[in-house]
């Protein structure tokens, strides 16, 4: 009888300790790549923990790739980055008509009403220790009003690893000071390896009261190495001829036009666009003048153009040769499949890109910048690039493993304060 009633009390103290609910937050309407961590974080758990809810609440202008799993979403009125040199600002993506200020403040009350709705015991902010421009501040100092309480839930950072330099530190103008927010996180998780970033010494004030909340998961696909299809199957899926594929993927900025055009008139020369069929995969965020002067250019009549699709890993996967930016997601999935890849770095004025480009194993991959593909025809690349022998790579980027070990935590931090309360 007595052993009965200790692993009763002992069954109902270990399911007191799980997880339930966990609201993330991803500001992502200036970037699509945010949504794809984001998805495939929560995947990775959910394959331990297929009973847990997740909420999503982000300003994602493809809230669809969430909904297809299963996830819900709510979602935020988007606003976009204007670049301007070497600085930037924000503006409404398709609200012209109400002030960037408004919209901010209606996604802080947004932001803050859903967490009442959904009560979490977890909340995930991604990238943005504090949100977009102080969107999370009142969830802040909810989490500082509730510590060691029966009512505190579990607060955890989502970090890509290298970001601009404002990222972490900048307050925002939100008046709530940012060594007070990093001191409220539980784990700051960055999905990169310390060999190649301090996030704490480059990105948070070098604070050594936080070091020991972050930690480095190694990098994250959206999917694993052994869930990538057949060649076969990605040409049936596009409806797609059975000619080598050259995947061109340029995402929004720069001079996507000129570039476009210089790697367009060297597959002529180099008769690369008899041999291969060229797919140009084109951005949502892309503005439709740019993609419309494409499309018209005799150039690019025998391009297949794309909307972009999740997951593009799939065709990469399928290609002989990838002329990409260096963002953190392809960047992976280059590195995932061991693709022959042209990678030209989108220019920021923080050097994200260039210095993420600068990591990458050059067995597979030739690094140009924009000023190169126009100061000399890339002929010499393309062919250089699709002679060579695919060297593999044997990277494999595990998010089952990643979500393993976040569950873990989570519950056991649960756990501990159970105890102490």
């Amino acid at each position: 009888m007595q052993k009965a009633l200790l692993y009763t009390a002992l069954t109902g103290a270990a399911l007191s300790n799980r997880i339930h609910r966990i609201l993330v937050y991803s500001h992502n309407s200036i970037g699509l790549g945010h949504t794809f961590r984001v998805l495939a974080i929560i995947t990775g758990i959910k394959k331990w923990r297929p009973d847990i809810d997740f909420l999503v609440v982000s300003g994602t202008s493809v809230p669809h790739i969430l909904l297809r799993q299963g996830i819900e979403v709510i979602k935020l009125p988007s606003v976009k980055k204007l670049m301007t040199g070497e600085t930037s600002s924000l503006a409404p993506r398709y609200l012209h008509e109400t002030s960037l200020e408004d919209i901010l403040e209606y996604r802080k009350g947004a932001v803050a009403d859903v967490f009442d709705f959904f009560k979490p015991d977890v909340l995930m902010i991604e990238h943005y220790i504090a949100g977009l421009s102080g969107e999370i501040t009142p969830l802040l100092a909810r989490k500082k009003a509730c510590l060691r309480t029966p009512d505190e839930f579990s607060l955890v950072n989502l970090s890509r690893g290298i970001m601009a330099a404002a990222t972490g530190v900048r307050d925002d103008g939100c008046n709530f000071p940012m060594a007070d927010s990093l001191s409220l996180y539980d784990f700051i998780y960055v999905f990169d390896d310390r060999a190649v970033v301090d996030v704490n010494r480059e990105f948070l004030g070098n604070n050594p009261l936080i070091e020991s909340k972050i930690q480095y998961m190694g990098r994250i696909t959206g999917k694993h190495l052994d869930e990538l299809p057949g060649r076969s199957e990605v040409l049936k899926r596009f409806r797609l001829s059975e000619k080598p594929i050259i995947l061109i993927n340029l995402s929004r900025h720069g001079n996507i036009n000129t570039v476009s055009r210089s790697l367009m008139r060297a597959m002529h020369r180099t008769g690369l666009s008899k041999r291969f069929q060229i797919i140009m995969v084109i951005d949502p965020y892309l503005e439709h003048s740019v993609f419309e002067e494409l499309q018209k250019d005799p150039l690019f009549e025998n391009v297949r153009f794309l909307p972009f699709f999740y997951p593009l890993v799939d065709l990469i996967y399928a290609s002989e040769l990838v002329i990409c930016r260096a963002g953190y997601n392809i960047i992976n999935e280059i590195l995932l499949t061991d693709a022959r890849a042209l990678v030209i770095p989108e220019y920021h004025g923080s050097g994200e890109q260039e210095r993420r480009a600068g990591l990458i194993p050059k067995d597979n991959v030739i690094i140009a910048t924009e000023d190169d593909m126009l100061a000399s025809p890339p002929d010499h690349i393309l062919l250089d690039l699709l002679s060579r022998d695919k060297v593999p790579l044997h990277f494999c980027f595990d998010k089952y493993q990643i979500g393993k070990n976040i569950i873990t935590d989570l519950e056991n931090q649960k756990a501990t304060q159970t105890l102490l309360e």
